[in-house]
């Protein structure tokens, strides 16, 4: 499953958000800038979390170069609850 989340335009570049995945391997984010860089990361195997986390990275227009770092973050302060 793949499912565009949105798209944002910032500087001169579209950034697309992807979730991705099953239930069985996990759920992820994608972002794509413009067709050239891209970067994703699997972050919980519940599709409403991913979804959740896509907005979210969407809402901060979050570049590919920066996904891992706020995944990591993400993951770390969920966890610390």
């Amino acid at each position: 499953m793949r499912k565009c989340v949105g798209i944002i335009e910032l500087c001169g570049n579209h950034l697309k958000y992807y979730v991705f995945g099953s239930r069985s391997t996990g759920f992820g984010v994608e972002i794509v800038k413009t067709r050239v860089e891209k970067a994703d990361q699997l972050v919980s195997h519940d599709l409403g979390t991913a979804m959740n986390v896509a907005e979210q990275l969407q809402r901060g227009s979050v570049f590919p170069t920066n996904l891992s770092e706020i995944v990591e973050d993400f993951q770390f302060n969920v966890n610390s609850d």
